[in-house]
C-alpha cells in the first residue's frame, strides 16, 4: 500500500493512487534558459511557443493562446520563448520558422506544429494529445 509521500528531490507529491499534484499556472509564463527545462518537465501537457518580437504573425498568437490556456485549464500550461533572447534553445530544438509550438508531455516532444493557427487546429492537437495520454 502506498501512504501519501513527499519526493523530495522533485518536490513531487503523489496520493495514494500515485496522481501527480499539478499547480497549473492561470497565465502564459515567459520562459528563458534558466525555466525553460524546469518548465517542460514539470506539467504533464506543456506547450511552448518559440516567437520574436518582430513576428506578426507571433503577436496574433497570443489572444490565441490565452483563449487555449482558459479552454484547458488544469490541464495544460503554455510558456513563451522569445527565440531572440534565447537562440541557444532554438537552435537545439531546430526552430526554422515562428511562430512554432512545441508539445511537450513530462518533458519529451509528443507534436509540434509551425505558423499562425487557429484555436481550432490547436484544440485538435491537444485533444489527440489528451486522448493518447488517456489510454
Amino acid at each position: 500500500m502506498i501512504d501519501i509521500g513527499l519526493f523530495k528531490k522533485n518536490k513531487i507529491i503523489y496520493d495514494a493512487d500515485q496522481e501527480q499534484k499539478v499547480e497549473w499556472p492561470d497565465h502564459i509564463l515567459v520562459l528563458d534558459s534558466n525555466n525553460f527545462i524546469k518548465f517542460i518537465e514539470k506539467y504533464p501537457l506543456s506547450i511552448v511557443d518559440f516567437w520574436a518580437p518582430w513576428c506578426s504573425p507571433c503577436k496574433a498568437m497570443a489572444p490565441r493562446l490565452r483563449r487555449i490556456l482558459k479552454i484547458y485549464k488544469k490541464k495544460i500550461a503554455i510558456g513563451k520563448l522569445d527565440i531572440q533572447k534565447n537562440k541557444k534553445i532554438a537552435k537545439q530544438y531546430k526552430i526554422m520558422g515562428i511562430p512554432h509550438f512545441i508539445f511537450f508531455r513530462n518533458g519529451k516532444i509528443v507534436s509540434n506544429i509551425t505558423g499562425i493557427k487557429t484555436v481550432g487546429e490547436i484544440k485538435t492537437v491537444i485533444e489527440d494529445i489528451l486522448k493518447k495520454m488517456d489510454k
